[in-house]
């Protein structure tokens, strides 16, 4: 078993999840793009409707550039990031850009390699970090490596799945994205080459989209590349479940440094939503059995481009009470038929209650950020969420960023969370955890040699007492509070947490 690397240079950091394409538009002029269509910054709703064919295409674009975001550094900075996630930024036929071709190609819309380059200059003078999304597990069907595939052309028929009858195996059954045969020495190859290029154009780390179903081979031929480079480099899978089996040995051997916290996520927002307090206790002991130099770098987030935005899972209508049913954001269920999937109806559904958000969303996002902020490993933030933006799922959390239209008081409010974390490093960025949760109350104590942080948050809407013991020890002080939060009473949705 190979040795676990311990990943200092990302240890304490505070992450940004930036969907290019929807952040901020530096102003320069698009170039023409056959098929495509630019919507309005400010028209934020999704094209969710099909097209006059009845398929569900997304071909509409905001813009959104690496140059726009270099434009931002600085006021992403003021939240305490530290950590840049760009979605991929590869040309495609589609918005998302997950149905890829060829990585080394970017897309005409977001930028160019010296685009690129310059945003990890100026994140690095920063003291960012810049992680890329690469995406192998599966190839855009119209690039021109699967249509040579389609036509029999070796080595590119090779480099994919094909089921008995020789047709084509497609992720999911999209039929724009190819499956690809990660255990082929030269599709291996070729995505190394893909991989080098971000990082000797200055990107610091990989995220690898569905990474968790990943042959442990092509993740070894992934490291062999990340291995030549002079500088510490983060690996992230994409893991939906716990990876406690040893079956998926990824963060057990090296694999991968770190792992989308997932059911971190899940707990959290069911906690605050619902008060699962058995399923957030059985979920730190779950967690707790990584590896610690796997804790310390784990992504926590709320909110992705995969799930609703954090607030709608909070205070929308059609989340998941109960856990064995699956995870809070699984609302498929009653769209779910006989005769398929119905998509329209779903979609509907969702623009119909994209804003409709009972009066205490706000709260319980102020405290579910609060314990995201205070838990082991690397808290990510999604773009937009620190100011307000809600929607469901795939096409509506991936809206526009508001500009002009912030909830500054919720951008203020994670400006102090990021000033917290950043103060409180030395016991955050590698303390040790223990958590306890009942219906009401979470107490979260984080430990290290230089102290301890000890925090209580009422998801409640009714005043809590709460015993705070160590409030008197000589040098104690409280850092943060929300809603008036002190030693004796958590005033209702509030929290507040002591250093001593």
């Amino acid at each position: 078993m190979a040795r676990l690397q311990v990943m200092e240079n990302f240890k304490g950091r505070i992450g940004y999840h930036i969907f290019v394409d929807r952040y901020q538009r530096s102003g320069k002029e698009l170039p023409y793009v056959e098929g495509r269509k630019v919507k309005v910054w400010n028209d934020a709703m999704p094209d969710w409707w099909p097209d006059q064919d009845g398929e569900y295409r997304n071909r509409y674009f905001y813009g959104g550039d690496l140059q726009g975001i270099t434009e931002k550094l600085d006021y992403i900075a003021e939240l305490g990031v530290d950590l840049l996630f760009l979605s991929p930024i590869s040309q495609t036929m589609d918005n998302h850009h997950y149905d890829v071709g060829d990585q080394t190609v970017l897309d005409p819309y977001i930028g160019t390699w010296e685009d690129f380059s310059n945003l990890c200059v100026e994140a690095h003078k920063r003291n960012m970090v810049v992680i890329v999304d690469l995406v192998y597990n599966h190839m855009g069907s119209y690039s021109e490596f699967f249509q040579k595939a389609l036509q029999g052309v070796e080595p590119y028929k090779s480099w994919f799945e094909w089921d008995e009858r020789g047709n084509p195996v497609y992720w999911f059954g999209f039929k724009t994205m190819s499956q690809t045969n990660k255990q082929n020495a030269g599709f291996q190859d070729f995505a190394k080459k893909e991989t080098e290029k971000y990082i000797k154009h200055g990107a610091d780390g990989v995220r690898y989209d569905l990474g968790e179903i990943f042959p442990s081979e092509f993740l070894k031929s992934q490291q062999s590349v990340l291995q030549e480079e002079n500088k510490e480099i983060l690996t992230v899978s994409e893991m939906w479940d716990f990876a406690i089996h040893r079956e998926n040995p990824q963060i057990y051997d090296g694999q991968v440094n770190s792992l989308m916290n997932y059911p971190q996520a899940d707990v959290i927002l069911r906690w605050v939503r619902y008060g699962n307090y058995l399923h957030f206790n059985a979920c730190m002991n779950f967690l707790a059995k990584y590896p610690v130099e796997v804790h310390d770098v784990l992504w926590n987030h709320l909110d992705t481009h995969d799930t609703p935005r954090a607030i709608t899972m909070l205070a929308g209508e059609g989340m998941l009470q109960e856990p064995f049913a699956g995870r809070i954001w699984d609302i498929e269920g009653p769209w779910r038929t006989n005769r398929g999937f119905d998509t329209y109806g779903f979609r509907k559904w969702e623009a119909e209650h994209d804003n409709v958000l009972h009066g205490n969303a706000m709260a319980m996002l102020k405290i579910a950020a609060f314990i995201q902020y205070l838990m082991k490993g690397i808290p990510i933030l999604f773009y937009g969420t620190e100011v307000g933006v809600a929607g469901y799922k795939d096409p509506f959390n991936r809206k526009t960023y508001p500009w002009q239209q912030e909830n500054k008081d919720l951008r203020q409010f994670y400006i102090g969370l990021g000033t917290m974390r950043k103060k409180n490093m030395d016991i955050l960025a590698g303390g040790d955890q223990f958590t306890y949760a009942d219906g009401k109350i979470l107490e979260i104590t984080r430990r290290s040699n230089q102290g301890i942080i000890t925090a209580y948050i009422n998801r409640t809407s009714e005043q809590q007492k709460i015993y705070a013991p160590y409030v008197n020890t000589v040098g104690a002080k409280q850092i943060f509070q929300i809603n008036g939060g002190n030693e004796h009473f958590l005033p209702p949705y509030g929290a507040v947490a002591f250093r001593f």
